[in-house]
């Protein structure tokens, strides 16, 4: 068995997928489970897949089309290692990442959460995008929240380890969605473990990249696509009914933000919150954001 299994899902970027898989040393104690979904054949020499010439890579090569969410619910079936770790394929692991992973493998608790950095993905630039993340962890080393509401305020599968038999035991999957597939397996694995159970870390494991064009870049633009997003955190929040110390959605953001869809793309949205009564759902979010407005003001 191996001490961990990185899970790539991939579409359409094998000069992203390569630049990921250098950065993850060809090692026994490394399994790397890379799952195409269903590129095309324009777009990826299927002959030269990055990855196939490496002797701890499995390149599984899925014809469903059913995203990323699907495509991290096969490379889990595929792992054997103690700890799962997640990677997109557009991303990269620090120079360092595998000592750092290296030093907590004999761990006992059941998710990691470590820091990131974010640069463009063309000319490495330095990015946004790992702040809130990096801002949870040091407020969780500080005592001023717990590693829980850390890991959950930024809710992706990447800069964390998570126990492999926790994650099966529990049988948390991925939504196969076409947008925020990850969220609920985040809420889930939270949610599920013992509070000395997950812990943070300050290390800095992981490259967020930003880049047009990406999932990442498009969730807001489409209203399909916005929608779905929607639908998720709907969900999220009625499933954290229970778990209260967590931070809720507020929905009615999300009414004001359909504007940008015209009158059809409102009428939707409200339909849908109306129809899963979610109107008020985490409306005391959107109160704390608003009065911390206020007061900056």
């Amino acid at each position: 068995m191996h001490s961990f299994s990185i899970i790539i899902p991939h579409h359409n970027i094998p000069q992203l997928l390569q630049r990921c898989l250098d950065s993850i040393p060809d090692v026994p104690d490394v399994q790397v489970i890379v799952v195409d979904d269903n590129s095309s054949a324009d777009k990826v020499d299927f002959d030269h897949f990055p990855g196939l010439g490496r002797k701890y890579t499995e390149c599984v090569f899925d014809k469903q089309g059913g995203g990323a969410g699907h495509a991290r619910n096969v490379g889990m079936q595929h792992a054997d290692g103690k700890w799962l770790v997640f990677a997109d394929a557009d991303d990269f692991f620090t120079k360092d990442a595998f000592l750092i992973l290296d030093r907590h493998k004999y761990d006992p608790q059941d998710i990691i959460l470590f820091k990131a950095y974010s640069v463009d993905s063309e000319n490495y630039t330095p990015s946004n995008r790992h702040q809130e993340l990096n801002r949870a962890v040091d407020e969780a080393l500080a005592g001023k929240i717990s590693a829980k509401v850390a890991v959950w305020t930024v809710p992706g599968p990447v800069c964390k380890m998570i126990q492999r038999h926790y994650v099966e035991s529990h049988h948390i999957q991925f939504e196969e969605v076409m947008s925020s597939n990850d969220m609920m397996f985040v809420l889930k694995s939270v949610c599920w473990a013992d509070d000395n159970a997950v812990v943070v870390a300050d290390e800095v494991l992981y490259i967020i990249t930003t880049r047009k064009n990406s999932l990442f870049d498009g969730r807001n633009k489409d209203l399909k696509n916005f929608m779905c997003r929607l639908d998720v955190f709907i969900r999220c929040n009625k499933f954290q009914k229970d778990y209260p110390f967590l931070r809720k959605e507020p929905i009615i953001i999300h009414l004001g933000r359909s504007r940008k869809f015209g009158v059809s793309g409102f009428l939707k949205t409200l339909f849908l919150i109306l129809r899963r009564r979610a109107l008020f759902s985490g409306f005391s979010t959107f109160m704390r954001i608003v009065n911390n407005h206020t007061l900056k003001l």
